[in-house]
């Protein structure tokens, strides 16, 4: 028992660290607080109650099995702001850049329903560079999951977004269709994709690449 204890004791340890001392002083030297600090000032005064903390991904592929994280990338759970019950998701840039996988999703599928559930407001604290391409389709399904959440949370819930740092992809998509979004100046972007795919697309739209066929049709940019 007492080994089991141990065992729990540690993981708790490891989930409050994230991706690992380096990384969070990291984040400070950039002015910028970790998700768990986020929440500490967000939150009223020992109200956060944390769901899911020890969830690690599932993939196998691309080396991802060596490296797992307690709460992979996202901390997510409930609490209450100015004596208000408030659903609440902060992601981990420590963690392959805050990145969502399958079981990221899923924390913040859980975190929605529970809102919607409870008439309660939710709230994200976007710090993500988007789906976490080692796990492929299957991440691109987890921002489905949540934009379809988004679509009927509209009307029923509020739904607030804070961008925390440089976001892209499903990271912003999500944001944008909630009701409010919020900016931190200096640290915080938004963008459709990275420069290096937006580089490429213009090269084909050149004519320096030749064109792709989905299927029956050729793909190109005119």
């Amino acid at each position: 028992m007492n080994n089991k204890i141990g065992s729990l004791k540690q993981k708790r340890a490891e989930a409050l660290l994230g991706g690992g001392q380096a990384r969070i002083e990291s984040q400070h030297k950039k002015g910028k607080l970790t998700a768990r600090e986020r929440l500490h000032f967000l939150m009223d005064e020992g109200s956060f109650q944390e769901i899911g903390m020890l969830v690690s991904h599932r993939s196998m592929d691309f080396g991802m099995e060596k490296e797992k994280y307690p709460g992979d990338g996202v901390v997510t759970g409930y609490g209450t702001i100015n004596g208000r019950l408030v659903y609440v998701f902060s992601q981990d840039f420590t963690v392959f850049g805050g990145s969502l996988s399958e079981t990221h999703a899923e924390k913040i599928c859980k975190i929605m329903d529970l809102a919607m559930k409870n008439g309660a407001p939710v709230v994200g604290l976007n710090d993500s560079g988007g789906a976490r391409i080692q796990e492929g389709v299957v991440s691109l399904g987890g921002y489905a999951d949540i934009f379809y959440r988004n679509t009927m949370a509209s009307g029923v819930i509020p739904q607030i977004s804070a961008i925390m740092g440089p976001c892209a992809g499903g990271a912003v998509y999500s944001p944008a269709i909630t009701d409010f979004v919020l900016m931190v100046e200096n640290t915080s972007y938004m963008f459709v994709t990275g420069p290096n795919v937006v580089s490429y697309f213009r090269r084909i739209r050149r004519g320096n690449y030749p064109c792709y066929k989905i299927w029956s049709n050729p793909f190109c940019v005119h």
